[in-house]
């Protein structure tokens, strides 16, 4: 297990009261520990070059159709 890199570098930027409560309720619905995790993991997330979140994106709506298509098919099959 990689050992766990010191933190100790702090950026701080202003949100209105809707920007904060629109976070906070981001960082509970992710399961976040807490809002400086959340907003740490997103932003680098959101940084890399590789398209992750593209990819992450994409997954979730291949994995939507096809539960679409398993429930369509499910319908088919009672009908017989």
């Amino acid at each position: 297990m990689p050992a766990l890199k010191r933190r100790n570098r702090i950026v701080v930027f202003r949100l209105t009261q809707e920007e904060y409560a629109s976070l906070k309720n981001a960082c509970v619905d992710k399961g976040a520990r807490n809002i400086s995790d959340f907003a740490r993991a997103a932003l680098l997330s959101s940084m890399e070059s590789d398209g992750r979140a593209a990819v992450d994106r994409r997954l979730a709506e291949l994995e939507s159709s096809m539960r679409h298509i398993r429930e369509l098919l499910e319908r088919i099959a009672s009908q017989k």
